[in-house]
């Protein structure tokens, strides 16, 4: 019984990771013709779209969670710096900003090149001044 838990698992964990690459080739491949299409003739076909529409959606399931984690600890560690430095709410805004602030969702425009990703993202008072 034990071991057949653990081959699931191992199962489970491994078609895992091929549905990762594959949903990464799917994107690198659809957003690759997405820029060139755009880059020589400014026209979108309907296909196109679809493909990049899936492709976000894609890797919006993988990059979403990871973005989230690292804005949750940002927020756990920004607290703490907040509360180590005697309440110096510009040291915890320096945490603070950089991990809640960015790109959530991968969206068409971000893989045509219109728009960037921002993992690490700016304040939007910095980004006007930009």
């Amino acid at each position: 019984m034990r071991q057949s838990k653990g081959l699931l698992r191992d199962v489970l964990n491994q078609v895992t990771g091929v549905c990762v690459l594959l949903a990464f080739s799917l994107v690198l491949c659809l957003g690759a013709t997405g820029v060139s299409l755009a880059a020589e003739h400014e026209l979108s076909s309907p296909t196109n779209e679809a493909g990049l529409g899936i492709g976000s959606a894609l890797l919006t399931v993988v990059y979403f969670p990871v973005k989230l984690a690292y804005a949750i600890l940002g927020g756990v560690v920004g607290t703490f710096t907040y509360g180590l430095t005697g309440g110096d709410l510009d040291t915890a805004k320096a945490v603070w900003e950089p991990s809640f602030y960015g790109t959530y969702v991968i969206t068409p425009d971000h893989l045509k090149g219109n728009e960037p990703v921002r993992f690490i993202g700016v304040s939007a008072y910095e980004d006007q001044a930009l």
